[in-house]
């Protein structure tokens, strides 16, 4: 469970590309099993990444996003994302996604505004 913010040009008219800037705060948890004991303890993942998406129809999109994980190691993440309108300057954005370097799958949820 997170959340977070990203910014960045939606060029929904000039062309099929669009990038963003963002950070993320993720509240995980770190299971660790060995032989002798099994443990699970909450970890906190900051990371800081830029997003580039391509259109591939109306609301479908295909998105990657490299970026720094709590200052310490690269992660790439890539997926869809699928946005419905809610209104002309408002829409909802369903985005599953793999993380490469945690092995996991993940599904964000954004609220994009001012989607002229």
């Amino acid at each position: 469970m997170g959340f977070g913010v990203e910014a960045g040009t939606w060029n929904k008219d000039a062309g099929k590309y669009s990038s963003f800037i963002g950070t993320s705060l993720v509240w995980a948890d770190n299971t660790n099993t060995n032989e002798k004991t099994s443990s699970s303890q909450k970890q906190l993942l900051m990371s800081f990444y830029y997003k580039g998406q391509y259109k591939l129809t109306k609301h479908l999109y295909v998105v990657a996003a490299p970026g720094i994980v709590n200052l310490s190691y690269f992660e790439f993440q890539t997926g869809l994302r699928y946005v419905v309108p809610v209104t002309r300057l408002i829409g909802l954005g369903i985005e599953p996604a793999y993380a490469f370097n945690q092995k996991q799958l993940v599904m964000n949820v954004n609220v994009h505004f001012a989607l002229k």
